[in-house]
């Protein structure tokens, strides 16, 4: 084999080595999932997947699919309907989910004028309904794939302290999500972190966190999801 002719296989396979040590990110849901609130390269995700390259040492590749406003119905109707999305799903060895925020607000608003909690009891429903949906949809997706996954599924903080009872019905929305969880599925709770730290940790819209409070989120998601189970989608990954 010629020196150059070398030179051009250990590059390839140099490349598959790097190839066979990515971890594949899918970042999916509302604006908490965008960053809002937060300077680009701030938010959780980004720092969450910096996390995740620190203490892994391979580079992670991150697909980040994240909607301003977007309720449960809007996630739910956007995985059943984007090939592409589906796609990120079944390839994924990691998926964040960031869900019922804004079932949550949209809620809120007419219960804080009228004092009805019909509006919130309607909204809970309609949060469990469909984040059951979610995750089954994504496990149907998922079959026939031998390649292990991690799901982990981040709960509400407060964002309206303001609305009478709204910690009540913040703490029932992350009491469902806990039923959720199976042995590749996590809760990611940020609620108590977030207690009498509005100042700390939102951004000027007062809803939204800022970099210190994304800062939280990436911290409990890597608190959640241990490194060792980390380290076996690593090891997973380079088997395959």
């Amino acid at each position: 084999m010629g020196a150059e002719a070398y030179i051009t296989h250990m590059s390839g396979f140099r490349e598959r080595i790097a190839m066979e040590k990515t971890i594949r990110y899918l970042a999916f849901g509302d604006s908490l999932t965008v960053g809002f609130g937060a300077p680009e390269g701030y938010g959780f995700v980004s720092l969450y997947r910096q996390k995740m390259e620190q203490l892994l040492n391979v580079p992670v590749e991150l697909h980040q699919v994240g909607k301003n406003g977007a309720t449960t119905t809007h996630l739910l109707q956007t995985l059943e309907s984007e090939s592409r999305l589906q796609k990120d799903v079944q390839e994924a060895d990691i998926i964040t989910i960031t869900a019922g925020g804004n079932d949550l607000m949209q809620a809120a608003i007419p219960y804080f004028y009228q004092s009805d909690p019909n509006y919130l009891k309607s909204a809970l429903h309609m949060f469990e309904t469909n984040y059951k949906k979610l995750i089954a949809h994504i496990q149907v997706l998922r079959q026939g794939i031998r390649a292990p996954y991690v799901i982990a599924l981040i709960g509400l903080y407060n964002p309206l302290p303001q609305v009478p009872d709204a910690d009540y019905w913040v703490q029932r929305f992350n009491l469902f999500l806990r039923k959720l969880e199976q042995p590749h599925i996590y809760i990611v709770q940020v609620y108590d972190a977030f207690i009498g730290q509005d100042r700390h940790y939102l951004s000027e819209d007062a809803i939204h966190p800022n970099e210190q409070g994304y800062e939280v989120f990436a911290r409990e998601v890597e608190s959640a999801v241990s490194l060792q189970e980390l380290q076996q989608l690593v090891q997973i990954t380079r088997q395959g």
